[in-house]
């Protein structure tokens, strides 16, 4: 079968490209439009937002730094009660304590833009945009269809683009007849799909795979953390090892987002049901994700290097970095925390006005060596699972091994992981968290992404290099994380990505 556009993936680029069409899509103009999900119950929200995949994630940051169209639609109070409403009636969320706590802040006028909403709550959001691009299309000429399946290959053609899967697609339908969607597989099914356009809607790629001595591995082994489940897979495993009389030994590749994401849940299985669990953290860099809380200070911290006079004489990438290091040293004297620093300079939109000075080559340097320095000074999430780190530390519950893991091999019960200094640590269960594998590296992680980088030489390790339009070739988008500039100036992920897709949709339509 033939289409105009094909998108891979149904999360948030999915969603957002199939509501700006509708939107944006002049009404006597005709397209006809594939999706292609690997997994039909991630749909709303895909492995991130997904009620199913997030079931225990919270928000990287708070409400305020949420694209726009998102934080208009949590004030609405209707959206809100539905939330409070899945909360009570889900007491296997564990979020009953997250709502007592916030629930002065939800039910007034206005939210605060500081609350740090559970992920699953996107999905929800993302709901209602399926639900309204369904009304749009009746006053369109769009035609979709939907398919389950997993794109492992693409053949390029001068005019189309063959998508080949391991197993043949097969159909799903989405029904609206509610004021919610209800996803059903079909029977019918295809072999290949051809298409004149792509988007990757792709979210994170999976982590870097490490040698595995034997399958046996693979019922106590997460190799990719949140594809397989996140920390509801976690729990899942721990559960078989509950009769057990010795401890339960946890051992995590890895020591920022996806180690924080079950901090919470292993805290309460420890203290408060009395779990025997004891946590390994392999990793070479003991620092982890920086708390996003403010100083105690009344007044806003106040720039002296990122000023206009500063600003203005920027030319080398490098010189961004500089005046940011200078500015938190500054911050530092003064009391400051670095969060106050960061805030500031999102809210003032100071990289973006920084990154403009930049020529050609020095944008490119910017994102090819800038941006990565900065990224990794300026992560700062959610509090609440650092403090819970922090008391199993204080417990002695983590004990952090500094190194690099080689190889897993797997006896009865029990996982064996090799360090690179040779040094063998034994566990019931092994989570990789280790992040995604940097692209020049990818090689058996990911057959579609690998396909496409046979075919096109243009990467780095941070991604494919596309052009300010987030294009790859005249056939393929790219406005996720696969692209090395899909968010130069730190915003959220989230909003970064929803503004990117909008934005190659417009060019799309255009063409």
């Amino acid at each position: 079968m033939k289409y105009d556009l094909a998108i891979i993936g149904f999360g948030v680029i999915g969603v957002e490209c199939l509501h700006a069409i509708a939107d944006k899509i002049d009404k006597n103009k005709k397209i006809n439009i594939a999706i292609i999900e690997k997994d039909i119950k991630n749909v709303p929200g895909g492995v991130a937002y997904s009620k199913l995949k997030s079931k225990f994630g919270f928000f990287n940051n708070p409400l305020r730094l949420s694209h726009p169209s998102f934080k208009s639609w949590i004030q609405n109070k209707r959206n809100i009660y539905k939330i409070i409403n899945f909360i009570k009636k889900n007491p296997s969320y564990s979020l009953e304590n997250w709502l007592s706590t916030n629930i002065k802040n939800l039910l007034k006028k206005n939210i605060s833009g500081e609350i740090y909403f559970p992920r699953l709550v996107y999905s929800f959001y993302l709901e209602d945009k399926i639900l309204d691009f369904f009304k749009i299309k009746l006053k369109k000429k769009i035609k979709i269809s939907f398919f389950k399946g997993n794109v492992e290959k693409l053949v390029f053609n001068k005019n189309y683009l063959t998508m080949k899967s391991k197993n043949n697609f097969s159909f799903f339908k989405i029904n609206t007849n509610k004021n919610f969607i209800d996803v059903k597989s079909l029977n019918q099914k295809i072999k290949f799909i051809e298409c004149k356009k792509i988007i990757l809607g792709n979210g994170l790629l999976p982590p870097k795979k490490i040698e595995v001595a034997n399958k046996h591995l693979g019922k106590n082994y997460i190799w990719d953390f949140y594809s397989e489940g996140g920390t509801s897979n976690l729990l899942k495993k721990i559960e078989k090892f509950r009769n057990l009389k010795k401890k339960i030994i946890i051992t995590f590749i890895g020591n920022k987002a996806g180690l924080l994401e079950t901090m919470l849940q292993l805290k309460d299985l420890i203290f408060r049901k009395n779990y025997r669990i004891f946590i390994n953290v392999i990793s070479k860099k003991i620092a982890t994700l920086n708390k996003a809380k403010f100083s105690n200070k009344i007044k806003k911290y106040k720039f002296i290097y990122f000023i206009d006079r500063h600003i203005n004489k920027i030319k080398n990438a490098v010189q961004i970095l500089d005046l940011l290091k200078k500015e938190f040293k500054n911050a530092k004297s003064k009391n400051y925390n670095k969060y106050d620093v960061w805030t500031e300079i999102l809210s003032k939109k100071i990289l973006n006005r920084s990154i403009q000075k930049l020529n050609k080559d020095e944008t490119k340097i910017y994102n090819l060596f800038i941006f990565p320095k900065i990224r990794n000074i300026t992560r700062f999430t959610y509090s609440e699972p650092i403090s819970a780190k922090e008391y199993l530390d204080k417990y002695k519950k983590i004990t952090m091994v500094k190194g690099k893991a080689v190889s897993i091999s797997a006896y009865k019960n029990i996982l064996f992981v090799k360090m690179d200094n040779k040094k063998i640590i034994k566990s019931h269960i092994v989570v990789n968290v280790s992040g995604p594998v940097n692209l020049d590296q990818l090689n058996s992680e990911s057959n579609l992404i690998n396909s496409i980088k046979s075919n096109i030489n243009k990467f780095d390790k941070r991604g494919f290099i596309t052009d300010k339009n987030f294009m790859l070739t005249e056939q393929i988008y790219a406005p996720g994380i696969l692209s090395y500039n899909f968010n130069p100036s730190r915003q959220t992920i989230i909003k970064a990505i929803t503004n990117n897709s909008h934005k190659i949709i417009s060019v799309i339509l255009k063409k």
